[in-house]
This record gives C-alpha cells, structure tokens and sequence, in this order.
C-alpha cells in the first residue's frame, strides 16, 4: 500500500502528474484524503468521508499581494464529485499547514452498448 502523500502546492505537480497519468489510460481518477501522514483517518465533509472520491479538477494558486497589499497562502483546490456523482464539492488545502494528505486509485469507466 503507497504512503500518502502531502496535500500542499508543493506536491501539486506529482498530484497533477499523477491525475493525468489515470486518465491516458482511460480511467477515472479517485482520490482519498487523509487527516493524518499515516493515512488511517480519512478527512470528511458534508457529504461523509473523502473516500475514492472521481476527481474533476485541481487548482494551484500561488502566493499573491491581496486588495490589502497583504500575501496570500499558497493553496490547492480539488474538485470531486460526493462519490456516486451527484454533487460537486470542493476540498481547500493552504500551504505551510500539513493537515492533509492523499492517494490516488483509479476506475474502470463502464463501457455503454446503445
């Protein structure tokens, strides 16, 4: 079983790299998010644990001077459906807080006979 790897911009090439290797190959992407580095408790939202999740995008957003002047966090969003595709949740992760951590699983998509 892989270690999960840390949710932060600094991973988000691999995560990036990672999503866009599942797809070449014709699958859909899942991630899992962790609450802990040893990847025993899964992360939940409104809609229950963050489990094997079918990703829809990610998003980096590097550090900026605000409105304010002020610097922005560094931050990743992930875009996922709940888990049996009916709504589309975001989950934000800020940098310099590892609280989060992840694994990628991949998904056959069910072929269709019309």
């Amino acid at each position: 079983m892989s270690t999960p790897i840390a949710l932060n911009s600094e991973n988000y090439a691999g995560l990036d790299t990672g999503i866009q290797d599942i797809l070449k190959l014709g699958k859909r992407a899942l991630i899992t998010i962790y609450t802990d580095a040893a990847g025993t408790t899964i992360a939940s939202d409104e809609h229950g644990e963050i489990n094997e999740r079918e990703v829809l995008s990610i998003i980096f957003t590097a550090s900026y001077h605000n409105a304010d002047g002020n610097d922005t966090t560094p931050f990743v969003v992930v875009k996922f459906t709940n888990g049996n595709g009916q709504f589309v949740d975001y989950f934000t992760t800020v940098d310099y807080v590892d609280d989060h951590w992840y694994k990628l699983s991949e998904k056959a998509i069910p072929s269709k006979t019309f």
